[in-house]
């Protein structure tokens, strides 16, 4: 057994063990799943820079900005917040009983030295006699100046010196302030006196006086100073995509390894606020996408299988954008310009439809938003480079068609590289990014159109190529086929050329169609010699069984069929058509034969017990089975007894029911009529009798129209055919 037939087998197996539970649990299972892995993915932050990268050691590479971003410088912060704060001036609190003090020890001074001015001393003891008495021994020094001069000296001196002193402390002396308040009494007592003898002796006394009385608030500087911080906008500075953050070999300070942090440079973190917001986004995604199949394709939100393709795509997506964009972060931002959602678009377009690949495309754009920060230039690259093969490829496109459409889309997300990288401010690598973006498209088609074998066999979605690969004559089927029953094989490939140009015609799905006539008998397999087509003359298995017995065997050829079509894991399209090419149709030869030699028959037990045809396709294959079977027992057939046969055949087909459930209209019935005679004319067209060949041709000729049908008489076998308008009732097939 072959891998591939292990691993559909294993597939298989898996698909029966979820149909034990309801569409519902099947379908939440698989939307979990999904939901989880996107969302552990997208939460995770990670980037090889945060091993590499160590404060305080030099930078093992220089880095880049993966993008225009912007963000907080703290050094230029914090140097604008320590200049706001210097300038805040100190809070000063004023002490009233200085000021007094300092007048009262000058009063004090002026008094004792009248006092002893007036004593009948000598002058030295005078001096020393005041320096005793003052109370301020700072001031004490300045007695013996004093007490020389004359009264009335005395008195201007006095006055000079408390109004230069009130004025200075009135505005406030402090301990550091004590060198400009002294400089200021001098200016002051110059403004005062013009006397010189004044203004020297006043001078020294204001000066010794003179007492710091501003106290520092320590609190309130500190908070007005603080106040002056908060009040200091941050500092933005923006660096443009391709911009050095970090030079090669620069040492890496602080502030650098909060830099890359804040831009994504970092070590593997799982954040759970990151989880949470992740979560809801992509539970948002979820929902648009279930709006969307809800509203318009609900056989896709009906089909589990489907929809974990879908869902694993879009994982598969993540996982690749996120190691791009840490490729773009560590070496450089071409990287990102790698983004496969044109890979996405050709799977989903072939596997779906063109409207699901454009969504999708839509949510791996803001899966690339997430992963990448928002870069605008990869969003734009993601979501229009998956928009021209979303459109221009579909189920039906031949490899060849998709081969084309890989080619323009090279060229096209080229050109969509170019434009976002234009877009940016720096504008750098336009033309590389376009080069890259040209290598994108040609790499999608490539992974895109090698992927598509695998996911249509374990999805089972039935696409061109895949019946390109089921139309081989080298499949084992059709082999077996061929030299097992070789009457059901040609009668097969006749089917098939009629089912596929009805199909064209009235544009259904003509390869669809022609595969499906190439596996409908396939059941006879089991039974070959119980079909007239592979019988030997006069060879006739049914003749000692009973009508009801041949009738369970010949009908038995299509769940023969269908069982071995499964365990051959054919696309359920098909299966599906073959099991409903019959309908309900009766096996009417026997049926009569039945009633030659029973008083009551139940028609039931002669019918085949499956679904009428309830698609287009189900429905030609339904006509072209039954038109070829029952134009080969035609006697010399001529054009108008081929166009009554095609009419007399469908138009039973129609009173019988077995259309009523597709949706074959009868325009296009009327024009797979024209169809059907054009082609079974040609084939069954009349044929020169060569010279010699007469006895020949005559024995063949009576062959292939006498031979019996299932034990039929060669003219009631004609007549049954035409009549009854199926070919297989009489065992033909």
């Amino acid at each position: 057994m072959s891998y591939k037939k292990r691993y559909l087998d294993m597939v298989a197996q898996l698909r029966l063990r979820m149909r034990r539970l309801t569409l519902t649990q099947r379908r939440a299972i698989v939307a979990c799943s999904i939901f989880i892995v996107l969302v552990l993915i997208l939460s995770i932050e990670f980037s090889p820079f945060g091993s590499l990268i160590q404060q305080g050691k030099p930078s093992p590479r220089a880095i880049l900005a993966p993008g225009t971003v912007q963000y907080i410088d703290k050094a230029k912060t914090r140097e604008q917040q320590d200049a706001a704060a210097a300038a805040v001036q100190d809070v000063f609190i004023t002490d009233g009983k200085v000021a007094g003090q300092v007048l009262s020890n000058i009063e004090d001074l002026f008094r004792v030295v009248d006092e002893v001015a007036a004593l009948p001393l000598a002058a030295q003891q005078k001096a020393e006699e005041a320096a005793v008495r003052v109370k301020d021994k700072v001031l004490a020094g300045q007695a013996a100046a004093l007490v020389g001069l004359s009264p009335e000296q005395r008195q201007e001196i006095r006055d000079v010196v408390i109004q230069s002193v009130s004025r200075v402390m009135g505005k406030g002396v402090s301990q550091d302030s004590i060198a400009a308040a002294v400089v200021e009494i001098k200016t002051s007592i110059e403004d005062l006196t013009k006397d010189q003898v004044v203004a020297e002796n006043a001078t020294p006394i204001a000066t010794a006086a003179l007492k710091p009385n501003l106290t520092l608030d320590s609190k309130e500087t500190n908070r007005r100073k603080e106040a002056a911080r908060a009040s200091v906008k941050p500092v933005i500075t923006t660096k443009l995509e391709g911009e050095v953050i970090i030079s090669k070999g620069e040492v890496v300070t602080r502030d650098d390894v909060d830099l890359l942090k804040s831009l994504g440079f970092e070590k593997a973190t799982f954040i759970p606020l990151n989880v949470l917001f992740t979560g809801i986004f992509v539970f948002l995604l979820f929902a648009a996408a279930a709006m969307y199949m809800l509203r318009f394709k609900r056989v896709f939100y009906d089909s589990p299988g489907l929809l974990a393709l879908l869902g694993s795509t879009v994982v598969l997506y993540a996982v690749v954008a996120k190691i791009l964009t840490v490729a773009a972060r560590s070496w450089s931002p071409f990287w990102g310009f790698l983004m496969p959602t044109a890979a996405v678009a050709i799977v989903v377009a072939v596997l779906f439809d063109s409207g699901t690949a454009l969504v999708m495309v839509a949510i791996c754009a803001l899966v690339t938003g997430v992963v990448t920060g928002g870069n605008f230039s990869l969003v734009a690259l993601a979501l229009l480079g998956g928009l021209f093969p979303s459109l221009y490829v579909s189920r039906t496109s031949s490899r060849h068609q998709m081969r084309r459409v890989g080619l323009y889309t090279a060229f096209w997300v080229a050109a969509v590289a170019f434009g976002a990288t234009a877009l940016t401010q720096l504008r750098q690598g336009m033309l590389v990014n376009a080069g890259i973006g040209f290598i994108n498209g040609a790499l999608c088609t490539i992974i895109a159109m090698g992927s598509l074998p695998f996911l249509e066999t374990t999805f089972r979605v039935t696409t061109n190529t895949w019946l390109l690969e089921l139309a081989s004559p080298d499949q084992e089927l059709l082999k077996e086929l061929s030299t097992k029953a070789p009457g059901t094989y040609s009668h097969s490939v006749m089917v098939a050329n009629l089912a596929e140009a009805a199909a064209r015609e009235i544009g259904s799905d003509p390869m669809l169609a022609r595969v499906s006539a190439y596996y409908h008998d396939i059941g006879k397999l089991k039974r070959p010699h119980f079909f007239v087509e592979n019988q030997a003359p006069g060879e006739n298995p049914h003749a000692n069984l009973s009508p009801n017995l041949s009738a369970l065997i010949i009908t038995a050829h299509v769940k023969d069929g269908v069982e071995m079509l499964e365990k051959n894991h054919i696309p359920p399209d098909l299966v599906e058509i073959i099991k409903q090419h019959h309908g309900t149709s009766v096996v009417r030869y026997f049926y009569e034969t039945a009633l030659e030699t029973e008083d009551s028959v139940d028609v039931e037990r002669f019918r085949y017990h499956f679904d009428k045809p309830r698609s287009r396709t189900a429905g030609i294959l339904m006509l072209s089975d039954a038109l070829e079977a029952t134009a080969r027992t035609l006697n010399r057939p001529s054009p108008a007894s081929i166009e009554q046969m095609v009419n007399r055949v469908v138009d039973g087909k129609l009173d019988d029911g077995q259309l009523d459930e597709c949706a074959l209209t009868f325009d296009e019935l009327k024009r797979t009529r024209s169809v059907f005679s054009k082609i079974l004319i040609g084939t069954y067209h009349p044929r020169i009798d060569y010279p010699g060949g007469e006895i020949a041709g005559a024995k063949e000729h009576a062959h292939k129209s006498k031979r019996p049908a299932a034990g039929l008489s060669p003219g009631v076998a004609q007549v049954e055919a035409i009549t009854q308008a199926d070919g297989e009732d009489a065992g033909a097939g």
